[in-house]
């Protein structure tokens, strides 16, 4: 490829501290072939590495390349989009730009044939608010395109220009003011695509490639990339700053002598500045702590001092500045601040206006700590169980899959015919003889002609049937056959050419009969294949083909997937509820074996027994569940990871918005000691009836289960009746098992208040509250177990999360957990949900912990979890923290009227303030002229306002978003459909209001939902339904925050939505076993919180465990980067009983104070062998002096704990490694938890992995 060389910078914001090279500028006499504007800063793409300035969001390294078409950007478009919520767009590659006017240009190709393929360009401010312009394919709007994306605040818009057979152009996307226009280059002038307004505050531009709805690829390849863009502006911040330096060394501070240093960690404090206004274009830079001015030294250092040196900050985009001094800018050297000709660009992190005060009665007896406080809620959904969790590497093992489960699903998938060599014959699923009564398919081969072999190839889960070189694979198969011969086993590439491991089993019963085999695998793939071929002719009978890892969680048989189990288990959670959520309560009742049901509610006496005796059943998720996961495996499991089983059973009555309630007494009785025989099995001797059970699975010993729950999320009266009829049995003959009912759907509401009020009446021990609410709700609801009853039943959060798994959502979700923590009294238990998500197989998100067939990585939120559990303490300290308190707005915005798949008719809209003035009336008497409709079909008929279409989320808005105080009322009529009305109030465009939903969910209940950056939360529910063809008087009043609604003049909703923000979150916790003091901070502001922090009389160590966690609000991580956000934990000196900290913006920050009178200790370390090859076995073995030291020894790398033990008396220990280590040198982190009398330490081991 040739093109003229270009250079010069820029402009001295864009590109000084460039690496040479990589960017070059178009001077303004070039004449060249592309209509490049004069003065671009242009990449080429002919490195051999991607420059510096460039950023990869959501990075997937295998699908991106600078070598396979040598001078370009080839891009693999993925599956995944940035639209509204789906943010799940892979390889988004941004540069930095200054805020103003900008010019990009790329040229690319892009083969676009499929609906939403798509490459092109980005204007970026984050993933709810960006500009997006690429040639695309959409069908609709006739083929390929130029379709330019609008998103702000969520909000999505499209327009389109033809580009009919296009498959490359050169594009150009414009910013002038808030105006931003896109062109393509017909060859001698550019074309105006399209030309939009948006107020975004655009940090960075760049490039992408999709395949948003099906995931069939395009190589996409950009040839250059050129932006012009104006010069930054001069920056003052106002208030108090610091600057994080972009690099290795971010942290600032200064030194006893003044000199401003850098290091990669974070200090007690940092060097936080004011800048001062000196009137020529430049400011002062005062230090906080009245060391001086901020200076420039003879030696070119940065130094504090009496002197104030004159300083400029110039936006250097993406949120970043360049500090100058004079014609110098400012960079990192040698770990110090030195004004050079090259610049580090910083990150301008403000601090909170006033210092915060922190006091903390070491001395008070506290409130006791639940000891079950932090535990997890494990469902089948997301395929948590087969392809997740459940070992088993063969899906469809027993040919049970039915369109019951999935609409796609038949007896054989998963699975494909093969024959080798010639081999000819038919493969069906059959039910003829089959293996058992609960077992009623199974694989049928008539074999014509043998070749080599006939018969079928598994297709596993994700990718394939993923295997590691040296292990060793449990193959287990029942066969049939006419006549005897060979069943081979093999795992091999999808095309076959490659093997990796065989097994041959000789099968010559003519009845079913079990074979077992191993096979060991000779190489490492995530793409196998089980390929298992009958040799000879005649008919051959398989059923049950199963391939499970020997290397399962402590070496179960039918056990855990390893590595996922080792991430749970990481959590040290104290508690696992399963098996659901709505697995447990959607279905019908009547066990298997009456009448062959595929639709039938979770029965644990089904998931007993051998796995091929288990009748296999649909998932209300939309797939198929074996149960080799049944009731025996899931209290083993909790008995390994060291939790209390928390079992959760039907009460014959459905929830999920199913409502078929069991009222047949007799039946119902059948579920009363089903539950009670459930817990005989659990707890019951060896020599009862369901305990003899027990035992004869392995497991003689009783499980001890202490809980039980009795429903879940009924929203439906039947709960009233049948659950008394349980709790009743159970406490007569079991007093001592704890009961939990529940609270219904969401966090609030007439009906959450009245199963409250019941579970007080039939004095359940706990009460089972679920909410997944926007972020916003967890920050303001800090406080909300502070007033809870500690006389009534006590709370299980059995499931929460903030919808998203960003940081943001993580740093909210820690916000909230202080709350839980310091009311422990009240709260005994509390679980995130759901658990376990497939990456490839997602029904549901927020998750918190990810994986496919090979690998598994936590989400943020996973991180914030894994701290809390593992810092719990036994006793939470009295604590307060004084600041100014945050500005709280009340609820403003507009109205709306809408439907979601119904037909309806408004009429009489009114809008009143509290003091009786009329804000907006309509009767539509003179047309829709007020309203701006969105979806549906409006229109006024007969006097009213009218939506006809059969449409989902049909709106239609009017009035101010500036609206706060006042009163909506509306007559509605359903005139048909499935649901009722949609009445909006405090709307502020398309992603953020509220709305009443009246007679929701197909009518079964309505709800005041909340809708922030488009992501809708339930925030009070009720059972109110509605009558199609009769008017229902509306009326929402709204008063600061509080709402209040009526339905025909009856109150059906009254409560508060919270929206106070705190300064910083905060819980101080004791921990007998070590006498160590942890505070827990969360700090949500975009600004430091800078404290003073008084432990009162409390003789604290000078060193300190801290353990942070910050990041990008937006940041997710991922397969390709599993910890992109995960903690640091570092020792800090400098600690006493009276100190000062920065917690920084955004941040999570665990300090764990130890007493003075602890001894420090040493841990020493070494691995055996210190050589290994990739998938052997590794031990680290430790020891600590001085002698006496007790406690527990972590092993990890970076963020992923690899092991744990416990030291013997003698100071000594060993762990294995329990997760295998890619080849390659590896850091391994070696900590020591300390005790009451020794302090925690820390060293390293490195280890060679060789392949």
């Amino acid at each position: 490829m040739s093109r003229k060389a270009w250079s010069l910078a820029l402009s001295a914001a864009m590109v000084s501290g460039v690496v040479s090279g990589v960017l070059s500028t178009t001077p303004a006499q070039a004449e060249t072939a592309d209509p490049i504007p004069a003065g671009a800063s242009v990449d080429q793409f002919d490195a051999a590495t991607l420059g510096p300035d460039w950023q990869v969001l959501n990075p997937d390294n295998t699908q991106w390349s600078l070598g396979e078409q040598p001078g370009s950007l080839r891009i693999h478009s993925l599956k995944g989009d940035t639209y509204q919520t789906d943010n799940s767009a892979k390889n988004i590659f941004l540069m930095d730009v200054p805020a103003g006017d900008f010019e990009v240009v790329t040229k690319f190709s892009a083969p676009v044939a499929l609906d939403y393929q798509s490459a092109g360009i980005f204007a970026w401010q984050d993933w709810d608010n960006y500009v997006r312009a690429g040639l695309a394919h959409v069908g609709s709007s006739g083929g390929n395109v130029i379709e330019t994306d609008t998103e702000v605040k969520a909000a999505f818009t499209a327009a389109f220009a033809s580009r009919s057979g296009s498959t490359g152009e050169i594009l150009k996307l414009a910013r002038t003011g808030n105006e931003f226009t896109s062109s393509y280059w017909n060859g001698s002038a550019w074309v105006q695509a399209s030309k939009v307004t948006a107020a975004l505050d655009v940090k960075q531009v760049g490039l992408f490639a999709l395949s948003a709805q099906n995931g069939t690829p395009i190589a996409a390849d950009f040839d250059y990339f050129a932006v012009k863009a104006a010069e930054g502006k001069t920056v003052v911040p106002s208030g108090p700053f610091t600057l994080r330096a972009a690099g290795s060394a971010p942290y600032l501070s200064a030194a006893e002598d003044g000199q401003v240093v850098a290091s990669d960690a974070q200090g007690m404090t940092s060097l936080a500045v004011t800048a001062e206004d000196k009137g020529d274009g430049t400011v002062a830079l005062k230090d906080l702590n009245g060391k001086g001015y901020l200076g420039v030294a003879d030696d070119s250092t940065l130094r504090l001092g009496s002197t104030a040196g004159a300083f400029q900050l110039r936006d250097a985009g993406g949120g970043k500045v360049y500090l100058s001094a004079g014609d110098k800018r400012v960079a990192v050297g040698d770990g110090r601040l030195v004004a050079t000709g090259q610049g580090t660009k910083f990150q301008v992190e403000g601090y909170a206006k006033d210092a915060g005060e922190l006091k903390v009665d070491t001395t008070a007896a506290g409130t006791k700590v639940s000891p079950n406080l932090y535990g997890i809620f494990y469902e089948d959904i997301n395929h948590a169980a087969d392809g997740g969790l459940y070992a088993e590497l063969v899906q469809n093992r027993s040919f049970e899959f039915n369109s019951v489960d999935n609409r796609n699903y038949n007896g054989l998938t998963a699975w494909t015919r093969v024959g080798r060599g010639g081999a000819a014959g038919t493969a069906a699923v059959s039910g003829d003889q089959p293996l058992n009564s609960n077992n009623r398919n199974f694989l049928r081969l008539d074999i014509t002609s043998p070749g080599t072999g006939f018969g079928v190839s598994n297709a596993g889960f994700n990718k394939g049937i993923a295997v590691q070189a040296g292990k060793t694979y449990d193959l287990s198969l029942f066969a049939r056959r006419t006549s005897g011969g060979p069943i081979t086993a093999s795992l091999e590439s999808a095309d076959g050419s490659t093997v990796y491991g065989t097994a041959t089993i000789d099968a010559r019963s003519a009845d079913w009969k079990k074979y077992t085999a191993t096979i060991t695998a000779s190489e490492t793939t995530d793409a196998a294949r089980l390929v298992v071929l009958a040799g000879g002719t005649g008919r051959a009978d398989l059923d049950m083909i199963s391939l499970f890892p020997e290397d399962t969680f402590k070496g179960r048989q039918n056990g855990m997937r390893k590595d996922i189990a080792e991430t749970i288990a990481a959590l040290k959670p104290r508690f696992l509820r399963f098996p659901g959520g709505c697995v447990t309560n959607v279905g019908t009742y009547d066990p298997y074996s009456l009448n062959q049901d595929r639709r039938r509610i979770y029965q644990w006496k089904e998931t007993l027994g051998p796995v091929e005796e288990r009748p296999t059943n649909f998932n209300f998720w939309g797939y198929n569940q074996t149960y080799g996961i049944g009731y025996y495996e899931y209290f083993q499991f909790a008995e390994d990871i060291g939790a209390e089983p928390l079992p959760v059973l039907s009460v014959g009555v459905n929830g999920c918005n199913e409502n078929r309630p069991l009222t047949d007494e007799a039946k119902l009785q059948r579920w009363v000691q089903d539950t009670l025989d459930l817990i005989e099995f659990a707890n019951g001797p060896a020599d009862s009836v369901w305990g003899a059970k027990r035992a004869a699975m392995g497991h003689p010993k009783p499980f001890d289960l202490k809980y039980i729950g009795l429903g879940n999320e009924e929203i439906y009266p039947e709960f009233f009746t049948n659950f008394p009829k349980f709790a009743s049995a159970i406490r007569a003959e079991y007093p001592d098992i704890k009961i939990l009912s529940n609270a219904g759907q969401t966090s609030q509401g007439s009906w959450f208040d009245r199963m409250w009020q019941f579970a007080r009446d039939q004095k359940a021990d706990l009460v089972d509250e679920h909410y997944y609410n926007d972020p916003s709700w967890f920050l303001a609801n800090n406080h909300r177990y502070d007033t809870y009853d500690r006389s009534g039943p006590h709370v299980f959060v059995g499931e929460y999360a903030s919808k998203g798994n960003t940081y943001w959502n993580a740093l909210t979700e820690a916000s909230y957990l202080t709350g839980i923590e310091r009311n422990s009294d009240v709260v005994e238990l509390a679980s995130y949900a759901p658990l376990l998500s497939n990456v490839d197989y997602v029904n549901w998100t927020p998750d918190l912990i990810w994986f496919d067939n090979d690998q598994v990585y936590g989400s943020p939120s996973y991180y914030v979890q894994r701290l809390f559990s593992r810092n719990v303490g036994d006793t939470v300290l009295p604590s307060t923290y004084k600041a100014s308190p945050l500005p709280v707005d009340d609820i403003k915005g507009a109205i709306g009227l809408g439907s979601w798949s119904t037909q309806v008719r408004y009429d009489d809209v009114k809008v009143t303030r509290a003091d009786g003035t009329v804000l907006f009336s309509d009767d539509f008497s003179n047309g829709t002229g007020k309203w701006t409709p969105g979806q549906g079909t409006w229109a006024a008929q007969d006097g009213a306002y009218v939506q006809s279409a059969n449409v989902t989320d049909a709106r239609s808005t009017a009035g101010s978003t500036d609206w706060s105080n006042y009163t909506l009322e509306v007559t509605a009529r359903k005139t048909g459909g499935a649901e009722g009305f949609l009445v909006m109030f405090g709307a502020k465009d398309t992603g953020n209001f509220y709305w009443w939903n009246i007679g929701g969910w197909n009518n079964t209940q309505s709800a005041v939902e909340k809708a922030t950056n488009g992501s809708k939360s339930s925030i009070a529910t009720s059972s109110t339904t509605v009558q199609t063809g009769r008017d229902y008087k509306v009326k929402i009043q709204v008063s600061g925050r509080r709402i209040t609604t009526w339905l025909d003049g009856q109150k059906i909703n009254d409560f508060t939505d919270n929206a106070a923000v705190e300064p910083l979150y905060q819980v101080v916790s004791k921990d007998s076993d070590t006498g160590d003091v942890v505070i827990k901070a969360v700090n949500v502001q975009d600004t430091a919180v800078r404290s003073t922090v008084d432990l009162g009389t409390a003789k604290i160590a000078p060193k300190a465990l801290v353990t942070s966690l910050t990041g990008d609000l937006t940041a997710v991580n991922s397969l390709a980067e599993p910890t992109k956000i995960s903690p640091v934990e570092r020792e800090v000196s400098g600690f006493s009983s009276a100190f000062t900290y920065d917690f920084p913006a955004h941040s999570v920050t665990f300090i764990r104070l130890g007493k003075d009178t602890r001894a420090d200790t040493a841990v020493t370390a070494h691995a055996s062998p210190k050589q290994v090859k990739q998938g052997k076995k590794v031990q680290v073995h430790y020891s600590v002096d001085p002698e006496g030291a007790t406690g527990e020894v972590t092993v990890s790398e970076g963020a992923t704990i690899l092991g744990e033990g416990t030291l013997s008396p003698g100071g000594q220990g060993k762990t294995e490694l329990g997760l295998d280590l890619p080849a390659g040198t590896h850091e391994l982190t070696v900590s020591y938890s300390g005790d009451a009398r020794f302090r925690p330490s820390v060293t390293t081991v490195t280890l060679e992995v060789k392949p």
